[in-house]
């Protein structure tokens, strides 16, 4: 068999298990568009080019909700919680590729800087103590550990955890192509563009 009909095959098979491989055209979504919704792009646009802070977003965003005789809803808290649950929505549908919302939920603070990084302040944060690679008991806390086997079988039932696991879901979907890419660059060394990737994987 040869690669071409090898890869038909390996299409077919994972086709049947995973829906987000679906090609566009034939998808039929029930979901909301977070990603066009215009004070979702205010939220990451102001945080993100701006820099604005969380609270300076919240004053915006009420004073047009008052402007047009709508409820001032926003508050700190809930524009960090639209920001960290659309941003990347909004990136992925304006194809922007390599956004991270971290980069954006703390922005550095100027006072924080040390001498020693050219502003000429000293840090308020003070020196970070390095942590000893000998110590066993330091490194553990590094280690990712698995649940339990009373949590996996009890936690996942959870009401909170079955949210966050449709929220873990419904991201791996939205950035499925993206993972796509980064495994073809590791394959491949070359850096594909994750429309390409899938355009290809619909054409064969």
């Amino acid at each position: 068999m040869d690669s071409l009909k090898r890869a038909r095959v390996i299409k077919s098979e994972i086709e049947k298990n995973i829906s987000v491989l679906t090609p566009e055209d034939k998808k039929v979504s029930t979901r909301r568009n977070d990603d066009e919704d215009p004070e979702n792009v205010a939220i990451k646009t102001l945080r993100q080019e701006q820099k604005w802070s969380w609270n300076e977003i919240a004053d915006h965003l009420n004073q047009q909700r008052l402007n047009k005789g709508e409820a001032a809803i926003f508050t700190e808290t809930a524009v960090y919680s639209r920001y960290v649950r659309n941003a990347p929505r909004v990136a992925t549908s304006i194809g922007e590729i390599g956004f991270d919302p971290k980069d954006y939920m703390h922005l550095r603070n100027p006072n924080q800087y040390t001498q020693a990084q050219g502003t000429g302040v000293i840090s308020k944060a003070g020196k970070k103590r390095i942590k000893d690679y000998d110590n066993g008991t330091e490194l553990k806390a590094n280690i990712r550990q698995p649940a339990t086997a009373e949590l996996q079988d009890k936690g996942l039932e959870e009401v909170e955890k079955t949210e966050q696991l449709m929220k873990a879901v419904a991201k791996c979907e939205r950035n499925f192509w993206k993972y796509v890419a980064d495994e073809m660059e590791r394959a491949t060394t070359k850096m594909y563009d994750p429309k390409e990737l899938a355009s290809r994987f619909h054409a064969i």
